[in-house]
């Protein structure tokens, strides 16, 4: 039995190299993604920063009647509502980046998936066709001894 198992060939999986490739563009597109996600954090960090500034300067303008301070502030709220819009604009396309990027990876991911349930499902096979040999293997020398 020992000789028929040394016998049986290796399992080898056909597409292995494209599946490699395939795990590969698969962790492109996570890296892809992940730094489109960071732009949009960094766009957000900087929206809130907007809001704080705003915060700020409301609270320190509270009850206040000089006119140059006040004056400065009006300035400074539309510095920031400038900025603000600016930003928005770059969320939305940063936002749509994202959406390109999250697609390729979802992408990238199923064709991953299907060559790693194809090997499955090859390798599954082998298996019971191994197992089919053995049997046979077993079940001739258990016929050549009853027939010795």
């Amino acid at each position: 039995m020992l000789r028929q198992t040394e016998r049986m060939k290796k399992f080898s999986f056909q597409l292995e190299d494209v599946m490699k490739y395939r795990e590969f563009l698969q962790n492109e597109a996570e890296t892809e993604l992940g730094r489109a996600l960071a732009v949009e954090h960094a766009i957000q960090t900087k929206l809130d920063d907007i809001g704080h500034q705003s915060v700020f300067v409301k609270n320190r303008m509270k009850g206040s009647t000089d006119f140059n301070a006040i004056n400065a502030a009006h300035n400074f709220y539309i510095l920031l509502d400038q900025q603000k819009e600016y930003l928005l604009k770059q969320m939305a396309e940063a936002k749509l980046v994202s959406e390109q990027k999250r697609k390729a990876l979802q992408d990238a991911m199923q064709k991953t998936e299907a060559l790693h349930k194809l090997r499955e499902r090859q390798l599954a096979e082998y298996h019971e066709e191994e197992n089919k040999e053995e049997e046979n293997a077993a079940d001739d020398i258990a016929t050549f001894r009853i027939l010795k």
